[in-house]
């Protein structure tokens, strides 16, 4: 993960006045391992670009920005499914494909078709003065535009500055070109055609940096295509057996389920095996050494870890491919009960902390040669004010509602342990949206008096809301917060191929309301967890990060705006 910036200005020393020792500090610790600067002039004013690089890929890190005779570049991200060789990093790999396609828009767009993986870049025409930008077709990494009367800026991150600036996540739809000596034009080449959704992301951007964009036609990447697997089961169809065990065993064997699971654990394995290899041969302390040893088996893979069914699928399945003499982390979080803020001793048996236990617990069974490592992490009261107050609020920033407030100081105490060797950050992200895990999903069902078709449908819909809103509502923010302690947040639900897989299956094929809560939501998951030999985290119901971990109390209402964003 990396932390990348850059400002377009007419003030030639504005640019000094952004980059303050705070947002550098900010910047670094989303790449830490090697940093670098570069300013430009341009007709009209001045660029700033800067780059600060944690290394994932590659056999050696790679310096940013790249400077080409042609072009300015820099890149945040991962890619996956590329046929390049495993000594060239991303970043060197998208360099050189930039110079064989000499920036022409049309070449340009055929190389981003074929880029998956969550990133986010910026490329600087520097003939014809045209800066492009964009973020991921899943909208997974972060990058935030601002505007104000000194120019336009772009970064993975930025401060709360008390300033009339106008900052906003830049919304995912495609790749964005804007010449540099007019600011107040855009045009979007868009990943696919606009929803209504989309359009009113589009106008709220406009509105927000004081631009207008004209948008062309989309540039359609290959994993977007119809998926051509289908399969005839309908969940709802199948008798609930009060045993769910005896039930799971029954759905199992049924040959379009078992056809739907195989391909499901296909994609997935893949998804993971790319997450836990794709990674730098150190961790995080041996990097910090002056002199690098020969050979490092510290854990260099880690999970946030509440137990629950997404979570530890994924740490179930990246035991294929992490090597054996090497620790996998799975890292819990407890804050301290509100009502035990006036006893002298502590609360930390949250409910997360309870569930992580159990399923740490399976892990040893169905996997006991690995050295599964479960490590807590416990914060006060006293401790999550000040960082959130002081730091995380930053982070956090532009969102600022009460969730965003629990959700981000969550991930950020998780992956900031001190404990914790791993440079890399698995996260269970994008499953409740994908296979129905949310109390609104069975609500939706629940609450329509309408046929089983509108019923299914009124499910299909909520499905798609979330699916639609998950990079504002959670991604971008989850890569900030995560990234500050040098983390790679990854999340294997999230995938091209998987992601295209799972929509293309119908809400019965999914989920199932009709059953019991932690028996039919999120149905094909759990069900592919029994098959994987899990016997408690299957059963587990849902539960909110921020209640399991109690930093959230369920009296607050969670889309009002937090007094301390």
């Amino acid at each position: 993960m990396c932390g990348i910036f850059c400002s377009v200005l007419q003030n030639a020393s504005s640019h000094s006045d952004y980059m303050s020792r705070s947002f550098k500090d900010i910047l670094r610790s989303r790449g830490p391992d090697v940093q670098d600067e570069l300013v430009l002039n341009y007709d009209a004013g001045q660029m700033f670009f800067a780059g600060n690089v944690l290394w994932q890929q590659g056999e050696s890190v790679q310096k940013q920005p790249v400077v080409d005779d042609d072009y300015i570049f820099l890149f945040n991200g991962d890619l996956y499914n590329l046929q390049k060789p495993e000594h060239m990093s991303d970043t060197y790999w998208i360099a050189e494909k930039l110079s064989e396609c000499r920036l022409e828009e049309e070449k340009l767009l055929d190389l981003l078709k074929n880029l998956e993986g969550p990133h986010c870049l910026i490329i600087y025409n520097k003939r014809d003065q045209v800066l492009y930008f964009s973020r991921d077709t899943l909208g997974r990494n972060s990058l935030i535009i601002e505007r104000s009367s000194e120019g336009l800026y772009l970064s993975s991150t930025t401060l709360h500055l008390e300033n009339k600036r106008i900052s906003l996540e830049l919304p995912p739809l495609g790749l964005y070109r804007v010449k540099v000596n007019d600011l107040t034009s855009c045009i979007l080449y868009p990943w696919q055609t606009l929803n209504d959704y989309a359009t009113q992301l589009l106008s709220n951007l406009d509105i927000a940096v004081g631009w207008k964009t004209t948008v062309d036609s989309p540039i359609a990447p290959h994993w977007m295509l119809q998926s051509d697997l289908t399969f005839d089961y309908d969940f709802y169809t199948f008798p609930y057996i009060d045993s769910p065990k005896d039930f799971y065993e029954n759905l199992i064997s049924q040959t379009q389920i078992k056809e739907s699971l195989a391909v499901l654990h296909k994609l997935l394995s893949d998804s993971v095996k790319s997450r836990v290899t794709n990674t730098a041969p150190f961790c995080r302390l041996c990097l910090q050494e002056l002199k690098l040893p020969t050979l490092c088996s510290h854990a260099k893979v880690c999970f946030l870890f509440s137990g629950g069914i997404d979570c530890t699928i994924l740490a179930l399945l990246a035991d294929n491919f992490v090597p054996e003499n090497e620790p996998i982390e799975l890292i819990n979080v407890a804050f301290e009960s509100v009502e035990g803020q006036n006893t002298s001793e502590k609360i930390w048996d949250v409910p997360d902390r309870k569930t992580a236990l159990v399923s740490f617990n399976e892990l040893q069974r169905l996997c006991p040669k690995r050295s599964w490592q479960l490590l807590n992490v416990n914060v006060t009261r006293n401790e999550l004010q000040q960082k959130l107050t002081t730091h995380i609020r930053h982070l956090i920033y532009p969102l600022e509602t009460v969730l965003d407030e629990s959700l981000g100081c969550a991930f950020w105490f998780a992956s900031h342990c001190i404990s914790s060797t791993a440079r890399v950050a698995l996260v269970g992200s994008g499953a409740d949206e994908l296979f129905g895990g949310y109390v609104r999903h069975r609500n939706s069902y629940r609450r329509c008096l309408g046929s089983e078709e509108e019923r299914q449908l009124a499910v299909q819909n909520e499905l798609e809301v979330d699916w639609q809103r998950l990079p504002a509502r959670n991604l971008a923010r989850d890569d900030r917060v995560i990234a500050d302690n040098g983390k790679t947040a990854r999340a294997p639900f999230i995938e091209e191929n998987f992601v295209k897989y799972v929509r293309s299956l119908k809400s019965y094929q999914k989920c199932c309301f009709s059953f019991p809560e932690g028996v039919g939501d999120k149905l094909l998951l759990r069900l592919y967890g029994y098959q994987l030999g899990l016997r408690e985290a299957v059963f587990l119901k849902k539960r909110a990060i921020q209640f399991g971990s109690r930093i959230a109390n369920r009296k607050q209402n969670a889309a009002q705006h937090s007094n301390n964003l």
